[in-house]
């Protein structure tokens, strides 16, 4: 029954030795769910092409471009690929290490992210609905240099918005490089890791013959905690099953799931059913890695350890309606909770986003959405994240930014956009299209680690009211020593939407640690139900066009006697950008819609002159639309 904890002291153990770490090794994180609870630490940093200035052009890095050559990532060993992503790939692809003149990866970008070809394929590489991924890991024992050359024509000729996410090892870390085509024992590993990524909603731990089951059916009156299951002595929780009758909506967020482990001053786990398993709106199906929801219910394999003894209870804060609850708990025992072993945690939030004005430049992330603030030392894994967007706008421009022991802005985890971080792109869509897909399948946007649950931009108006998404960190998590700040930008540019944020956060720490989460009562977490969305789309349509009227005049009235400046340069292009999308509705006929941008995206001529542009535009719509004031 001490396997798999022998396993995983045994893995410390080796890595103190400095034994080499080859492909077959890294790629085996991948799978395993054991190696989450570990919290030594072991850095995960980002290079990506945010913007430097603390704005939101994120596209490219300017002095990354050399002629016709674009270096997106260039590191120093010993260390590890974990995630290399693109929000549209492009230019030609190629991977130096060593310092080898022959690059290891000689292709197109947007075929290497296509998942078509062996070893990069799906789903560990590949599509998602606006963008690509790949967890394919790399390791490199001195350098690594990832760079594109331009392909022409192209919209993008070196592609854009690029992420890579690594882990540096210690100097003395033996680390075997890389070599393809896969061979041996790094052969047998991927097989591996792909029939595992294959069949999510199985558990990728191994079953030990010394595992204990609890099964209980339990009915839960309005008002009531109940404990559904207790376990004295040390042990882990391998599985955890678990399905509502009935299961609608609003139990969704008025049941809450408690677990308790050792002698801890607080519940570990605090959320919402619903919302600990990525169902805050409604129930939707789909598997995961680590959890999910079937036909059976909702299933989670992180493993949950515990040195003395674990309690796991619901609450049914409902007014008037009993649940039943039908609960399984697959566990083994071990001799007690290990040094390096941490503590499962997750916990629910909501905030009621304030915007605020930054002038376009956001250098310190604070006024940022929390999705956890947690001291101690541990290992950050996932998230799910929900939005009532109340704009017809798309929301999601914000970048993710996690904040590592104290570390000042920018951090080492910095990315490009919300929806970057849940690996999809211009927007969150509910089925596959980036480079690889095959449209015609219509293929759920949602992969072993990460998806979209509701909400996305494939109709209009989708991208108001609820949007739900996940994202977990397999291989890719992140540790930390003193502290960690998960925290996402909220609007389209720098914090500048006030919506309805929620989001459960995982992670694992040692006995001890503290975080910020409290949990608000039943009637502060209820959602707006989804029967109302329509109409509450409908009702926001009018009032945004109703604005976009009154705005354009305003700004044709200002023009005369405030031309374009340093100030205003931004929200007036910004502007013209949002009127000319909704022009038609507006009542512009769509040839002159099609003309004026025309003309505006084709001119050539000075910052100053395009600003004089800009202003000439704005009065000619607000003349065509009647909105001229004298």
């Amino acid at each position: 029954m001490l396997f798999r904890f022998m396993l995983v002291a045994l893995a410390v153990v080796a890595a103190a030795r400095g034994e080499t770490r080859d492909f077959a090794r890294l790629a085996n994180d991948l799978i395993d769910l054991e190696t989450l609870t570990r919290v030594d630490f072991l850095p995960t940093r980002m290079v990506s092409s945010y913007d430097r200035a603390g704005g939101n052009n994120d596209a490219m890095v300017g002095t990354w471009r050399k002629g016709d050559l674009y270096t997106i990532a260039e590191l120093e060993g010993p260390g590890v690929i974990r995630r290399f992503y693109s929000a549209r790939p492009g230019g030609h692809l190629r991977i130096y290490i060593d310092g080898n003149p022959a690059p290891v990866v000689d292709m197109k970008c947007e075929e290497f992210f296509s998942g078509r070809h062996y070893p990069f394929v799906r789903p560990l590489v590949g599509p998602m609905g606006g963008s690509n991924y790949s967890y394919f890991p790399i390791p490199f024992a001195k350098s690594i240099k990832i760079q594109t050359t331009a392909l022409r024509p192209a919209e993008f000729p070196y592609g854009v918005y690029y992420q890579v996410t690594y882990q540096s090892f210690p100097k003395s870390t033996e680390v075997r490089s890389l070599a393809l085509p896969l061979a041996g024992g790094d052969e047998a590993a991927w097989r591996r890791v792909i029939q595992v990524w294959s069949n999510p909603g199985e558990d990728p731990k191994p079953n030990l013959p010394a595992r204990e089951r609890i099964t209980r059916e339990v009915r839960i009156e309005p008002g009531q905690r109940v404990e559904i299951a207790r376990i004295n002595g040390a042990g882990v929780i391998d599985e955890f099953h678990l399905k509502l009758d009935p299961c609608e909506a609003p139990l969704l967020r008025s049941t809450l799931l408690k677990m308790h482990w050792d002698d801890e001053p607080r519940d570990s786990v605090d959320a919402p059913a619903g919302d600990f398993f990525a169902n805050s709106y409604n129930l939707t199906p789909f598997k995961s890695l680590p959890m999910g929801l079937t036909g059976d219910g909702w299933y989670s394999f992180f493993p949950m350890p515990f040195g003395k003894r674990a309690s796991i209870g619901l609450v049914n804060e409902s007014a008037s309606r009993t649940v039943t609850a039908r609960v399984k708990l697959v566990f083994h025992r071990t001799a007690g909770l290990p040094d390096n072993v941490g503590l499962f945690h997750a916990k629910w939030r909501r905030e009621q986003t304030t915007a605020v004005e930054l002038g376009y430049r956001n250098t310190t992330g604070e006024y940022n959405y929390r999705v956890l603030d947690a001291h101690g030392q541990g290992r950050y894994v996932g998230m799910n994240f929900n939005v009532y967007n109340r704009y017809t706008l798309w929301w999601g421009e914000g970048d993710p930014m996690i904040f590592v022991d104290d570390e000042p802005w920018p951090p080492a985890i910095h990315g490009t956009g919300t929806e970057e971080y849940f690996n999809d792109g211009w927007g969150f869509h509910q089925t596959i299209s980036a480079p690889g897909a095959d449209k015609t399948k219509k293929e759920r946007n949602v992969v072993p680690v990460s998806g979209v649950l509701v909400g996305g931009v494939d109709e209009p108006m989708q991208c108001f009211a609820g949007n739900a998404v996940f994202s977990f960190h397999l291989a890719d998590a992140i540790p930390f020593r003193k502290r960690i700040l998960v925290t996402f930008e909220h609007g389209q540019e720098q914090n500048d939407l006030a919506n309805d944020y929620s989001s459960t956060a995982y992670w694992y720490a040692r006995p001890g640690a503290r975080d910020f989460f409290v949990m608000r009562p039943a009637g502060e977490r209820e959602n707006i139900p989804q029967s109302a969305w329509h109409a509450e789309r409908k009702a926001a349509s009018q009032r945004y066009l109703d604005w976009m009227r009154w705005q354009l005049g305003e700004f044709a009235a200002a023009i005369p006697y405030e031309p374009n400046n340093d100030i205003l340069a931004r929200p007036r292009a910004v502007f013209l950008m949002w009127l000319l999308n909704e022009a038609v509705r507006l009542g512009l006929p769509a040839e002159e819609r099609d003309r004026i941008g025309r003309e505006f995206s084709e001119f050539k001529g000075t910052e100053n002159e395009r600003r004089r542009q800009v202003d000439r535009v704005l009065v000619e719509l607000a003349g065509r639309l009647g909105l001229k004031r004298e």
